[in-house]
Order: C-alpha cells, then sequence, then structure tokens
C-alpha cells in the first residue's frame, strides 16, 4: 500500500512538472509569437511612413473607409489571420475641430469600421478591441491643416494579454 502511494505521488507530481513546463513554453511560444507578428506590423508602418501604401483614411467627417485603406488593413488581415492566437486593438484619434464628445464619437466608430472590416476578413471579432480617444492623444500640437492631418490616424497594436491587462 506505502509503494503505490508513493508511485502515485511520484504521478501526480510528474503531471504538475508537465503541465507547468507546458504552460512556461506556451507562454514563451505566444511570446515568439508576438514578437514576430510585431515585425510584420512594423514592415507595413514603414510602408506606410515611406508613402509605398496609403494610411487608414476616412471620408472627411464620417466613420466610412475610403478604398485607399483596403491594401493597408487586408496586409494587417493577413498578419492576423497568420498569428491567430494574438489580440488586436485598434485606437482611433481626431484632430482638435469640433467638439469633444463629437470627436470621442467619430473616433471611436472609425475604430470600429476597421475592425467591422477585418471581421469581415475573417478575423475572430472578439479578438479586436477598439477604442476612441477624440484628440485627447495629439502626437502635434500644430493647429495647421498639416497638423491636424496627423492627429487624425489609426493605430493599431497586437497584444498576448487579456483584456482586462489593458489600460
Amino acid at each position: 500500500m506505502k509503494r503505490e502511494n508513493i508511485k502515485l505521488a511520484a504521478a501526480v507530481v510528474s503531471a504538475v512538472f508537465v503541465f507547468c513546463s507546458c504552460a512556461v513554453h506556451k507562454s514563451e511560444l505566444l511570446i515568439e509569437e508576438e514578437r514576430r507578428a510585431g515585425l510584420e506590423m512594423q514592415s507595413i508602418q514603414d510602408m506606410i511612413s515611406s508613402r509605398a501604401i496609403p494610411p487608414v483614411e476616412f471620408e472627411l467627417g464620417s466613420a466610412t473607409l475610403l478604398r485607399s485603406s483596403f491594401d493597408l488593413l487586408d496586409r494587417v488581415a493577413q498578419i492576423l489571420l497568420r498569428h491567430p492566437k494574438l489580440k488586436f486593438i485598434v485606437e482611433g484619434h481626431t484632430d482638435d475641430t469640433g467638439g469633444d464628445e463629437w470627436n470621442e464619437r467619430l473616433s471611436l466608430e472609425r475604430a470600429g469600421s476597421v475592425k467591422q472590416y477585418l471581421a469581415a476578413k475573417g478575423i475572430y471579432p472578439d479578438f479586436i478591441k477598439v477604442y476612441g480617444f477624440g484628440h485627447t492623444r495629439r502626437i502635434t500640437e500644430d493647429t495647421s491643416e498639416r497638423g491636424r492631418a496627423l492627429n487624425r490616424r489609426v493605430e493599431f497594436f497586437l497584444t498576448t494579454r487579456d483584456w482586462e491587462t489593458i489600460f
């Protein structure tokens, strides 16, 4: 009887060790997957910066995506389809024209339009979180048309974190 208890205890310890090592391994795999997808996203960002592809653009004062945005969003969808365990955050931002409430709603609707587009491409919608920040997170204080255009943007982020730990 004592020998059987020792064997049982050894089996439990082995099972716990295997489970723990698998959890650590899985975490390492997710971290590596996030790193690789991040590099792919960075290459898209570089193409936008070099004007090889246009950024996400909307009709003026609207959340309707312009056709010029489709190439970029299709590339993003391909990355997300290759890395289905990753979660995707879309942040909408506006310039300082219009009221605070209007800008916050518009920025959220624009982020939502990106989510809808990606969902239509096969991305699981529950893995996409949208936020609208209106004009509260400007990248420039320049109020010229050029400066305001820079503030009107959509930003993307990849993560492996749970939604509850973000923001």
